[in-house]
Parts: C-alpha cells; sequence; structure tokens
C-alpha cells in the first residue's frame, strides 16, 4: 500500500558504523517524562509542518536506548467530528503493516509448516505458472523480487461478499488477466515493489494456519506483544465495537486545492464503507500506544527464532547475489559496504501516511503516524532526528 521510494535518512549515517545487524535483548527501561524543552521543539517542527488543532494532523513516538521520551498526538482525527488525535488514537498502517504480514510467515516458517523455498503454488495453486523454471518462491514475496504484476490495476474483481473484495477474490485474477498484466520479470532476477506479493504472503498465512489471518495476526502477534487495541481490517465484522472513546479511529484525508479543504478518503466500517479490503499488504490499524509495545517486541526477539530475526532484519539477495535494501518484509538500511545501520518501514494509502524506523547506532525508534496526505514522513524524520539529538542525545 505504497511506492517504493529512496528515504532521507538512507542518506543519514550519523558516526556510528554497524558491523553487522545486532539487536538490543536487554529487557527495557522504564519510559521517561519528556522535557519541556524536547516538546517545545517538537511542538514547532509540527506546527511548521502546517498542522494546527482544526486539521489533520500526526502522532509521534520517539523512544531512546530503552526508554519513550515522546508520545503526543495533533491536530484531528475527525475533522466533522472535531475528534483530537491522541497516543490512542489508531491509524490505518498501510504499508507499515507488511512487517507484521512477513512475522507471521516466518512463525509458519520456524514451526516447519512452510519453507522460504516453497514455490509459491504449493499454496495458492491459482497462481498461474508464468516461468516453469523460474517458479516464484515464498522467499520472492517476501524479498519484493517475484515480477508478478500490482494486483490495483486488475479490472473486473468479483465481489463475492457482495459490496467489498477480499484476499480470495483476487487470486484467481492472476491467471485471469495473465495477457493484460504478464509476470514483469524473472522470479528472484530483481527487486520492485509490489503489493500483490503480500496479499499472496496473508493468503498463504490464512490457508496454512487455517484460520482467518486477522485471527492468527491477533493470536500469535498482538496478544504475545501487548498490542492490545490494534486489528487487522479483514471484513466490517474485525472491527472491533464498544472501544473506550479514547480509542478513537482517525479517517485519511485528503487535500483538494481547487476547493482548499480536506476531504475524507479513508477509514473503517460502518462509518466509511470500504470496497478493498484487502489485507497483507495493509489493513493494519494501530496506535503509538501498541507500536511503543511492536517496537519493543522487535527489539526483545520475539516471535521468531534468533536467527530468523537476523535473517528477516538483513538485506537479501537476487539469485545472482546481488544486494537489495529490502529484507524479509522490512526495508534494510546500510552503508556502501553492506554494514547494516537501521530497518524499518514506510506507508502511504488514502490520506494515511506511516512511518516506523530504528537506527541502530544511536538505539533510537521512531514511529509517525499521520491522516494528512500532505506529510512527508521522511522529511519529518529527519527534523525530528535533528531535535532529539539536540534534546535527548545518546
Amino acid at each position: 500500500m505504497t511506492s517504493a521510494r529512496t528515504p532521507l535518512r538512507r542518506m543519514l549515517r550519523h558516526a556510528a558504523t554497524f558491523l553487522g545487524l545486532t539487536i538490543a535483548t536487554t529487557a527495557l527501561a522504564q519510559d521517561l517524562r519528556p522535557s519541556a524543552e524536547l516538546v517545545a521543539a517538537i511542538d514547532k517542527l509540527v506546527a511548521k509542518k502546517g498542522i494546527t488543532q482544526d486539521t489533520p494532523g500526526v502522532a509521534i513516538f520517539v523512544r531512546v536506548p530503552g526508554k519513550v521520551v515522546f508520545q503526543k498526538g495533533y491536530g484531528l482525527a475527525d475533522v466533522a467530528q472535531r475528534t483530537p488525535i491522541t497516543r490512542t488514537t489508531l491509524f490505518e498502517l498501510a504499508s507499515c503493516s507488511k512487517p507484521f504480514t512477513a512475522t507471521a510467515i516466518l512463525i509458519l516458517r520456524d514451526r516447519g509448516l512452510l519453507t522460504l523455498n516453497d514455490p509459491v503454488r504449493r499454496h495458492i495453486p491459482e497462481l498461474p505458472v508464468y516461468d516453469s523454471e523460474h517458479p516464484i518462491l515464498i522467499r520472492d514475496l517476501l524479498q519484493h523480487t517475484s515480477g508478478l504484476p500490482e494486483y490495483f490495476d486488475f479490472e473486473g474483481v468479483p465481489m463475492r461478499q457482495g459490496s467489498y473484495s477480499v484476499n480470495e477474490d483476487y487470486l484467481g485474477m492472476f491467471a485471469r488477466v495473465r495477457k493484460d498484466h504478464p509476470q514483469q520479470f524473472r522470479s528472484g532476477s530483481k527487486f520492485e515493489y509490489t503489493n500483490s506479493n503480500f496479499l499472496l504472503l496473508a493468503s498463504i498465512v490464512q490457508r496454512v494456519a487455517k484460520r482467518p489471518f486477522s485471527e492468527f495476526v491477533r493470536d500469535e502477534i498482538f496478544i504475545p506483544a501487548g498490542m492490545q487495541h490494534s486489528f487487522v481490517c479483514l471484513s466490517p465484522q474485525s472491527v472491533p465495537q464498544g472501544a473506550e472513546p479514547r480509542y478513537n479511529r482517525a479517517f485519511g484525508y485528503e487535500w483538494h486545492e481547487q476547493k482548499k479543504q480536506w476531504k475524507p478518503s479513508w477509514g473503517t466500517p460502518p462509518e466509511w464503507p470500504q470496497k478493498v479490503m484487502v489485507v497483507g499488504d495493509g489493513g493494519v490499524w494501530s496506535n503509538l500506544e501498541d507500536m511503543a509495545s511492536w517496537d519493543t517486541a522487535v527489539r526483545t526477539q520475539k516471535f521468531l527464532k534468533p536467527e530468523t530475526w537476523k535473517m528477516a532484519l538483513s538485506p537479501s539477495k537476487t539469485r545472482e547475489g546481488k544486494m537489495l535494501d529490502y529484507g524479509k518484509g522490512w526495508s534494510i538500511y546500510a552503508n556502501a559496504d553492506g554494514s547494516v545501520y537501521g530497518y524499518g518501514h514506510d506507508g502511504t494509502w488514502a490520506g494515511f501516511e506511516t512511518s516506523y524506523y530504528r537506527h541502530l547506532g544511536t538505539n533510537r525508534s521512531t514511529v509517525i503516524l499521520s491522516n494528512r496526505d500532505t506529510l512527508e514522513t521522511d522529511a519529518l524524520w529527519e527534523a525530528l532526528d535533528a531535535v532529539v539529538e539536540k534534546h535527548v542525545g545518546e
């Protein structure tokens, strides 16, 4: 649910150079109360981005070595109702959902229920045989080396649920539209970011685990991580009802220049009647509190074997051995010598702009969740990182 792009942070090296990937495994310390100077500096930074108490806004989380030093929301989650954004407001994570999907696949791999070298057709026989000598493997989906066409481009997709389409509606479409949407390149030969990969991964999880993808992620990731209010929007029935008002859900907003106003463009049913409820490439809704728990889980290597985490958070390679700046469901940020200095993911979808990033040299994590399509999270992260460096340091 986002296009590939080159984040500004890929150019940031700081002073530290990592000779390989390291992950903190010690217990996380208690959170710190942010200094008045830090709060004032971030308030000023957000205001410079045009975010006010009357517009769609942003929620920001920062953790420095083991301690959360900042969690705050700015602007409105719902402009019409003037509902403010807080650290408990839920956002559509867009492509920040992909690491959750990848983790689900790797959980099944660690349990011996699949391998990354499994041909995708072993689990999704609906997928056509594009090249019998070079079948698409699960690892190709995880690292975007499949060459599959983008499912967003398909037309005439059936809606077996009646009013909206789901993953299963798309599985047969790859064969149906193969002539107009062929495989773009031989699997494993190059990187090209494609949302179809993670649609298929979520479907594989559902078939191998023999339960809905939303339930698997809830039971195996959200609950163990302590992510109490996150959910996968798989259907209208999967949206939690009766939650405390403070766990409000944001609408995504797009700016209409001609009318000089913000227009809602995405939300959860029943307030927003979604027509596409595909998951895997997106579909996770979460907030700052739960993303802090997710950050803790990744830092402490929860869910997966240590060697599996190392593989997920290391650069992948093509069949010919070319290094990629993507791991297994994660964007990987590395120096010219291949040493990794950070990992994370960005997301863009229907007014939502999201970002999760961890820099290994400073051991600093940052989460940015926004419901306005004009916010460039990479530029905000760069400015935010400079502010935190000045007022908190290492």
